[in-house]
Parts: C-alpha cells; sequence; structure tokens
C-alpha cells in the first residue's frame, strides 16, 4: 500500500503517504498517537480493557489495520432502523421457557457461524450462543455438540442415529444457507463415487438441516422490524454479547457498498451489501425468516390525555343528542 512513498512519522501513531495516482498526501491517525491510549506510554489500562472486550480478529480490523469496512452506510444504523447496541446487546442469563432455534451459515476457509435462538411465549427472540469457526462439516458438527451440549445433551459415547435425534429434540428449527444443497462433493459409497453436498455431510454428521430463505432483501426488512424500541424501550430481538461477540460485532460493521460513479450520478443508493465478515448476519437472517413477518406487540395500556383525546374524536350520533335534550 505504502511502497516506497511512506514517510516517516512525525510523530508516533501518525503516518502519512503519498497516493501515487494522484499525488495527494495521505494521513493516517493511529491509536498509539494518543499517550493515553498508547500502551507503551500512558495507556496500558486503557488498551488492557479495551483489548479484553473484542475477539481477536475484529479487534486488528477495528483498532490495527483493516479500513475496509469503515466505508459505505450502516445496514443497521440509525437511519434505516432502530438498532442501538445498548438496547439489542445485553448479558446473557438463564432462559426457563423457549423454542430453540438453530441457524448456520457454513464456512470452510470463511468462517462457520451457528446461532442457537430463544424464542419466549411473548415472541421475543434471544440470541443466547454462538458457534464461529473455518471448518469442514465434520469438525464443524463435531464442535457444535459440545458447544451447544447445554441445550443438545450429552452425545459422549451415542450413534450417529442417536445423536442426530437429541439434536432434533433440541432444536425445533433448524435451517442452513440454502446454498449448501449443490452437490458439489463427492463420497464413495460402497466403492463408487457419487455426488454429494455439504447439507448431507452435516446430515451424516448428526445435523439434520433444513435449506433457510436466503431472500436478503426480506430478511433484513425482517431484522429491522423485529429491532423497532417501542415507547417502553423494549424490543422483539437480543443478543447475548457476551456469548455471541462475533455477532455482536457484525452488526454494528454491516454496510451497503459504496456507490459508484454512475449510482452518484443518479442519486441511487446502493442496495448490495459489503461481502466481508457477514457470515453471523447471514446466519441469523435465515433464523429471523422462520419467525413470523410482523412482530406482535403488547398492547400498552393509554395515558390518561391519549384517553381525553379519544374521548373527544370519538364518533357522535347527534339523534341521540337531540333525543336526550328532549
Amino acid at each position: 500500500m505504502y511502497k516506497d512513498v511512506l514517510r516517516p512519522e512525525a510523530i508516533k501513531g501518525l503516518k502519512t503517504w503519498v497516493n501515487e495516482k494522484n499525488g495527494f498526501t495521505v494521513a493516517m491517525l493511529h491509536y498509539t498517537a494518543d499517550p493515553n491510549k498508547d500502551p507503551d506510554r500512558d495507556g496500558k489500562e486503557w488498551f488492557d480493557k479495551e483489548r479484553k472486550s473484542y475477539p481477536i480478529a475484529f479487534w486488528n480490523k477495528e483498532y490495527e489495520v483493516d479500513f475496509s469496512t469503515k466505508s459505505g452506510k450502516l445496514i443497521f444504523g440509525s437511519e434505516f432502523c432502530d438498532f442501538n447496541p445498548k438496547i439489542h446487546l445485553i448479558n446473557s442469563f438463564e432462559i426457563d421457557d423457549a423454542e430453540f432455534l438453530l441457524s448456520l451459515d457454513f464456512g470452510q476457509r470463511n468462517p462457520t457461524a451457528a446461532y442457537v435462538g430463544a424464542w419466549t411465549s411473548d415472541n421475543v427472540l434471544y440470541i443466547v450462543d454462538e458457534y464461529y469457526k473455518p471448518a469442514i462439516p465434520s469438525v464443524s458438527c463435531r464442535d457444535m455438540l459440545k458447544q451447544f451440549s447445554w441445550v443438545i445433551g450429552d452425545t459422549e459415547g451415542k450413534t450417529m442415529r442417536e445423536k442426530r435425534m437429541m439434536v432434533d429434540n433440541a432444536f425445533q428449527v433448524k435451517v442452513i444457507d440454502p446454498t449448501t444443497q449443490s452437490k458439489n462433493r463427492t463420497k464413495t459409497i460402497a466403492g463408487e463415487e457419487q455426488q454429494y453436498s455439504v447439507i448431507e455431510e452435516f446430515y451424516d454428521n448428526g445435523f439434520d438441516f433444513e435449506p433457510g430463505n436466503n431472500d436478503w432483501f426480506s430478511s433484513i426488512t425482517r431484522l429491522r422490524e423485529y429491532m423497532k424500541v417501542d415507547a417502553g424501550g423494549e424490543t422483539k430481538i437480543y443478543i447475548f454479547k457476551d456469548k455471541c461477540p462475533y455477532l455482536a460485532w457484525e452488526l454494528q460493521h454491516y454496510r451497503y457498498k459504496e456507490n459508484t460513479e454512475a449510482t452518484d450520478r443518479f442519486k441511487n443508493e446502493s442496495e448490495s451489501p459489503v461481502k466481508k465478515d457477514d457470515h453471523g448476519v447471514d446466519s441469523l437472517r435465515y433464523m429471523i425468516m422462520t419467525r413470523p413477518y410482523s412482530p406482535e406487540q403488547p398492547e400498552r395500556e393509554l395515558t390518561l390525555i391519549e384517553k381525553h383525546i379519544q374521548s373527544i374524536l370519538k364518533p357522535r350520533s347527534y339523534l341521540n343528542d337531540f333525543n336526550n335534550d328532549g
């Protein structure tokens, strides 16, 4: 990026270089430019505290070198929906009575992102656990049986059929990226090579998934519906931030692509997401599409003023008024 045109740091944490294409000088200010944030000066306490709150991969993206996710408008930004980290990201607690859901976005070189959702009787969705790791299906299944054993149960020593039954009993809904249906693999059965899919491989290793709905626009709209905050500050979706740190990070950095020169010329907003660091959100999209389109909002008792206004606006029968007066 900098090649031979990187200039010496005028102060620690301030990098400047010349853009070879246009000759402009560019400056990048690193957090270590601030003595109170530099761990080698007065910022060790700040650094240690801040660093612990991030998974290492996202610390590098947020504070170190990766600025590629900084451009474009936030998909869950305030201009588009009510998403608020202070409301939607909460600390975990024990949920006693809920329907458990499982969704998964497959990745082998990219992370496989799997989430456990708890759907409560008052139609609130809590995202309560996370598996986020690049792995082949057999490894992912083995890891998830351990990771989610608190809801599945102990599968040690069970046959694969028994494990699959335990998973089926634990999760009322199990959805996966529908592209996993493609038969782009092979498997040797009885000495014969046969076409094979990722979703079949998950089945053979204990997880009987159904293809999820990958309609991006509909699922984003539904997520935004669930993120609406009512007058009492309540919403219909919460994420356990201590259990799902990768999803919490993605929701706050998920962006539309930047407009091209052509879209700027015609004032058309970009409606495609940046396809990077989105595996957790994709998995959440599959899950939310199994829920009702419009989350039911509990009826709120009217205030005294609202009752007076309702009474004033209530249609009246002048004939009855006349009869009563007579």
